[in-house]
């Protein structure tokens, strides 16, 4: 099944084929009719892209072409300007794989199983159309939607003698991002900044650990105060301290929140109203509580960029931070900005004088275990068990289960789709932590026999 919860994602050749990628366009073409596409360096996303934008164009929408982007330069071309903005991409994934990610004029995520599952019809392109692919002239539909690009963020963000090591991880940030870091980040130290469809450094990924392996080593041999790392698509970044230590999303998004809160009080006129900021259910219980210390007003929400992104608009969110490292803002249209959320981060470093080790110590209060994966026979089974197991203290199912105990608290969710049940667990201190892991994953297996 190659249409998941928030895009749409598969093998190339095997799973996602030319065939596929016409009757995608000749679908979407029969209900959008200007659109913006794009697609990352992977080889199956620019090997499909005629075949996409020929379903489009004999459905007869209107067409511009953006070339090899980023998924956040596709959301800033797309917003007010098309009616629906395409990026061919499978972000983090392994190198075989391709897909689809789309939004609406808000820069919306489209849903693949609500929206475009029901209206999407399958043909087979013959041999002449084939023949009429290969001779479409992209450079005819070709638009420039880099320099505003790059224009607002060198505008926007304070230049900074700082050194920093960023891994492009051969992925599209290679190409814009690259050239505003140039112009922001002087003291730079550059690695797999060429893009390269095949990943010949390592999986274009944030969160593995071995993906990791380059960044640290580069913050460590090269004396940088802070590392840098773009997933594939370049809609989630990763940091390193000056220590070669990983610092978790959540972590991440309470030093943006306070920097953010700090701007809007400086700004402040004594009318305006409380500063909305939304984290996801998984994040360490420092998120809300800082947010509340700087005068900030935390909203909980289920995790996911499409519920993230509605959410926002529906209260008028300032900022919002996922602990899977993505970070949205309102300013630049309620959508991921890693180039403004590494703005903020330096600003703190700068702003309060402390390495980044010591900076993000000071929120290390709880002790959260990241997230554990479970392959499982009966996600509701096993749920239920927990629910009932813990029925004495607060359940919440925003997002899964949420099980608030007195000094500890974890969330199970269900995989979109995989067999599989996600654990993270946080607790006031890491022996707790590691007896309540223990506890839950004795009741995980009893029941999955």
């Amino acid at each position: 099944m190659v249409f998941k919860a928030y895009d749409i994602r598969g093998v190339f050749k095997e799973q996602i084929d030319e065939n596929f990628a016409y009757s995608l366009g000749k679908s979407l073409g029969k209900k959008y009719k200007n659109i913006l596409v794009g697609n990352d360096v992977r080889i199956g996303s620019k090997e499909l892209t005629k075949p996409f934008i020929y379903g489009l164009l004999e459905s007869g929408a209107k067409v511009s072409y953006a070339g090899t982007i980023s998924t956040p330069l596709m959301y800033f071309g797309t917003k007010d300007n098309y009616d629906l903005g395409v990026i061919l991409t499978a972000s983090h994934n392994p190198p075989e794989y391709t897909g689809f990610k789309m939004c609406d004029k808000k820069a919306i995520p489209i849903s693949p199983i609500d929206e475009i599952k029901p209206i999407f019809e399958e043909h087979e392109l013959n041999e002449a159309q084939k023949k009429e692919i290969e001779e479409i002239d992209l450079d005819k539909l070709k638009v420039d939607i880099i320099t505003d690009y790059k224009k607002f963020f060198l505008n926007r963000c304070v230049s900074c003698d700082i050194k920093i090591a960023v891994d492009f991880a051969n992925g599209s940030t290679a190409i814009a991002e690259k050239e505003i870091l140039k112009n922001l980040a002087p003291n730079h130290v550059f690695i797999n900044d060429y893009p390269d469809g095949t990943f010949p450094a390592h999986q274009p990924d944030t969160l593995k650990k071995s993906c990791l392996v380059d960044i640290i080593n580069a913050v460590k041999n090269e004396n940088c105060d802070i590392g840098v790392i773009f997933d594939g698509d370049g809609d989630r970044i990763g940091i390193i301290d000056e220590k070669g230590n990983v610092l978790q999303g959540d972590i991440l998004t309470v030093l943006i929140a306070i920097e953010i809160l700090k701007e809007k009080k400086e700004t402040k006129n004594g009318n305006e109203k409380e500063i909305k900021i939304v984290y996801d259910l998984r994040c360490s219980k420092i998120v809300p509580e800082m947010i509340e210390k700087y005068g900030g007003a935390p909203i909980k929400t289920r995790v996911g960029h499409y519920f993230i992104k509605k959410l926002m608009h529906e209260v008028d969110a300032e900022f919002a931070g996922e602990l899977s490292n993505h970070f949205y803002f309102k300013e630049v249209g309620y959508f991921e900005s890693p180039l403004l959320a590494l703005n903020y981060i330096l600003c703190a470093i700068k702003d309060m004088g402390k390495p980044l080790s010591e900076l993000s110590k000071e929120y290390k209060k709880y002790f959260h275990s990241g997230e554990i994966n479970f392959k499982v026979k009966d996600q509701k089974l096993i749920m239920d068990e927990l629910k009932n197991r813990y029925s004495k203290c607060k359940i919440e199912e925003i997002d899964g289960i949420s099980i608030y105990c007195d000094n500890w608290w974890f969330n199970v969710r269900p995989s979109n789709t995989e067999p599989l049940l996600r654990l993270n667990l946080e607790a006031d201190t890491e022996e707790l932590m590691n007896e309540k892991i223990e506890e839950i994953k004795r009741i995980i297996e009893g029941l999955n026999g």
